[in-house]
């Protein structure tokens, strides 16, 4: 099993923000709202001290995700990859911090 750390998951999360946000994106957009939404998952990830933290944070993300987006996109597929990586990290009990 892939063992994920904490600082790898915010580190995906930062780099899909910072190519998100290098783009002319429009106020109330799909891609505004995801900007917005990642940047509270990156905050909730950065405070998180428990698994069960991480995976209400990650489950929070998902649902807008899930709610928000054509599921046969890259842009959800991506944010597919963050909340996988978010629920093993959750899973794993360890290496959190």
């Amino acid at each position: 099993m892939m063992v994920i750390e904490k600082k790898e998951l915010i580190d995906q999360v930062q780099l899909f923000l910072y190519e998100l946000e290098k783009k002319e994106v429009l106020k109330e957009s799909l891609e505004w709202y995801l900007i917005n939404n990642l940047k509270k998952y990156v905050e909730k990830l950065n405070i998180a001290e428990t698994s069960s933290q991480i995976k209400l944070a990650t489950e929070k993300f998902d649902t807008f995700c899930i709610e928000s987006m054509d599921w046969d996109t890259p842009l959800f597929k991506r944010c597919s990859k963050i909340t996988e990586l978010g629920l093993k990290l959750a899973r794993s009990d360890f290496n959190i911090l």
